[in-house]
């Protein structure tokens, strides 16, 4: 009797059982990949984390929040509309398009994994033992003790991590106790009477709700970002939080009533998003109120680039000088390079004062 081909096998196999065609098909699939070097397998409910966007339901939404954070909000439509309409740079996206944020946010659960705060994807499969160690860095450095100040519980999604008989940690306290505690060291800024922030980019409120924590006699904390929805958000969280009125969140439309004078503008992970138009416009909305210093934490970790339309990223830092700003310091957020290798965390502060 002549062999059976593999077709003919194939064929037998389909109609005596189905279902162990697919497993055999599997199976040489797996096997040729394996030879090739690669492996291949399924993706459980514990690495779906690290490549989408996804969040913590292990703590539930506060009553009220799911009927209030949708898309079809009054406010938040009436925002849209509103930034839609403005004739200015900063109101032109080159990545927080409504694609990338139907693709990157869950609008509810807006502190999980998702456009604003990269928790699991950014860490990886280690990402237990890679936040322990971001920990213990930031832990070492903090000088105004505000892992004693400062506390984590875990709403709208966050990711949180507990190790032994420590309080949760989570991105978003261990990213502001690191920048709170590095602008004091550099500026003394927990030294300074009537403190006033200016947070451009500030995205729902992350360093607004930590600063005015660690800081209650904060004189103003001013939030401004160019997307609607970062707007609609930081309006729910520091209302929802009850931070103080020295705390506003200021449309983009209204930029004008931004203060005259701050003593710090900071934008963290906001001008390497935007284009080299929109950041300029900002800064020159920095310069004209002649701001001491800023703090500008990019996405890039090599240099100030901005991202353009097509793709392309444009530098940025000169435009900075330009507008009498000299760079005092640029270093990473994590000091050390072996910790920095083993986090996957290469994020750069670059801190500018304005000369005299």
């Amino acid at each position: 009797m002549p062999p059976i081909s593999a077709d003919e096998l194939v064929a037998k196999a389909r109609r005596a059982n189905p279902e162990l065609v697919a497993g055999w098909l599997r199976r040489r699939v797996k096997s040729g990949a394996a030879r090739a070097g690669v492996m291949v397998s399924r993706i459980d409910e514990e690495g779906r984390r690290y490549v989408a966007v996804t969040h913590n339901d292990k703590v539930a939404l506060p009553a009220g929040a799911e009927a209030e954070l949708r898309q079809d909000n009054p406010r938040l439509v009436e925002l849209q509309a509103t930034y839609d309409a403005l004739d200015l740079p900063s109101a032109v996206h080159t990545q927080w398009r409504q694609g990338f944020l139907k693709k990157n946010l869950s609008l509810a659960w807006f502190r999980g994994d998702n456009a604003y705060v990269w928790q699991f994807r950014q860490l990886g499969h280690a990402a237990r033992i890679r936040m322990y160690l971001a920990m213990l860095d930031v832990q070492e450095r903090d000088s105004l003790g505000l892992f004693n100040k400062l506390e984590e519980d875990g709403l709208f999604g966050a990711f949180t991590f507990e190790f032994g008989t420590r309080p949760a940690v989570s991105r978003d306290l261990l990213d502001s106790i690191n920048e709170i505690n590095y602008l004091d060291d550099q500026m003394g800024l927990a030294s300074i009477d009537g403190l006033r922030v200016l947070d451009i980019g500030a995205g729902y409120g992350r360093l607004a709700h930590r600063m005015s924590t660690a800081f209650p006699d904060l004189a103003a904390y001013d939030c401004v970002d160019a997307v609607a929805t970062s707007t609609f958000l930081c309006e729910y969280y520091t209302k929802f939080r009850g931070l103080p009125d020295t705390v506003r969140v200021v449309p983009l439309h209204e930029h004008e009533k931004l203060a005259d004078r701050y003593d710090v503008a900071v934008n963290i992970h906001s001008f390497s998003e935007a284009s080299h138009e929109a950041v300029c416009w900002w800064l020159d909305r920095i310069a004209e109120r002649d701001i001491p210093w800023l703090l500008i934490v990019p996405n890039t970790p090599d240099e100030l680039r901005s991202t353009e339309l097509d793709g392309s990223m444009k530098p940025f830092r000169q435009d900075v000088l330009d507008r009498g700003y000299e760079l005092v310091d640029d270093r990473p957020i994590h000091q050390s390079d072996e910790l920095r290798e083993l986090i996957d965390l290469h994020d750069r502060f670059y801190l500018f004062r304005k000369k005299a």
